[in-house]
């Protein structure tokens, strides 16, 4: 037989070997998160190694309220929400990976006609876990974060018109933190990241950025650059917990304290509720503070009626 022949004999056989593990993979009804949750099943791996895999989308309709931002308006309003949530876990007896790679993108649209995508955040989370003791781990992560589409502050002119001045956009920044240090697992709950070597990154792709907005320095990088390194400590605070059988409660809570400045903080608590198997409602608020952008501290709530139906 060629070898040629024998290459071909092989890759038939793989094909037959995987199209029945791709059979096997999972499209269905999540009733704890309100999603449609897709799994596939993966192959056995070497070094009882075990990978697991979680795939969420949710799509409502929202209220949108902002505080204390740029063009503020917060009347005659309609949002749409979508999230999309993906998880791959590889863990063993004492060592686990986690990579969480989520987007929540609303697009506003207000009843004068003006629309924009005023949530838009992506971010890639990967936590590496090693365990040492019940619920104490060491720890290393990076959170890697930015949104997709231009974002806007709209504002009028001296003859009333409306004019549109953008204000970030793709890569512009992209912040990632990235921390070592000791973790401590909640029991049914969630757990405490407490990074005592910590680093943050913040980069902008498009330079020109300082002339759209005519800013001097944006997100404390100076014009001229285009990225700012900081060292310092981080704590990172992650629930993620069933209230009875119908409220769930997820939270995200990250500070970046630098040398010689005040701390960052973003935190993320959703609360949702699930009113029977098609109808879901939930009420999400960010908080978030940074020097670099106010000195004020900002906050968006968004409270969601999803209807879902099941595939």
């Amino acid at each position: 037989m060629t070898i040629q022949k024998r290459q071909l004999l092989t890759g038939l056989l793989m094909v037959c070997a995987v199209l029945p593990r791709l059979a096997a993979q999972d499209l269905f009804w999540n009733d704890s998160t309100g999603s449609i949750v897709f799994r596939p099943v993966f192959p056995k791996t070497p070094f009882s190694l075990r990978i697991k895999n979680n795939l969420e989308y949710s799509f409502a309709v929202t209220g949108y309220y902002l505080m204390n931002g740029t063009g503020d308006k917060t009347s005659d309003q309609l949002a749409f929400l979508q999230s999309f949530k993906y998880t791959l876990r590889i863990s063993s007896k004492r060592f686990q990976m986690t990579n969480d790679l989520v987007n929540n993108l609303a697009l506003v649209y207000y009843i004068d006609s003006i629309s924009k995508f005023q949530v838009d955040e992506s971010s890639l989370t990967t936590r590496l876990t090693y365990e040492v003791a019940k619920a104490f781990q060491f720890t290393a992560s990076s959170i890697l974060s930015t949104r997709i589409f231009n974002a806007w502050d709209i504002s009028q002119d001296t003859g009333g018109s409306l004019v549109r001045t953008i204000n970030s956009s793709f890569l512009t920044p992209l912040i990632c933190t990235f921390s070592g240090g000791f973790g401590i697992n909640i029991r049914k709950t969630g757990m405490l990241d407490i990074g005592i070597s910590a680093a943050k990154l913040t980069y902008i792709a498009d330079q020109g950025i300082f002339d759209k907005t005519g800013l001097d320095s944006f997100y404390g990088i100076q014009k001229g650059h285009n990225s700012l390194f900081e060292y310092g400590l981080s704590l990172h605070l992650m629930i993620d917990r069933a209230i009875g059988t119908k409220i769930h409660w997820n939270c995200d809570l990250l500070l970046f304290k630098a040398d010689k400045s005040t701390a960052d903080m973003t935190l993320k608590n959703m609360f949702s509720y699930r009113i029977n198997r098609f109808l879901k409602t939930s009420l999400q608020t960010k908080v978030f503070y940074d020097e670099d952008l106010s000195k004020q501290l900002r906050m968006e709530n968004l409270l969601s009626f999803g209807f879902d139906f099941h595939l």
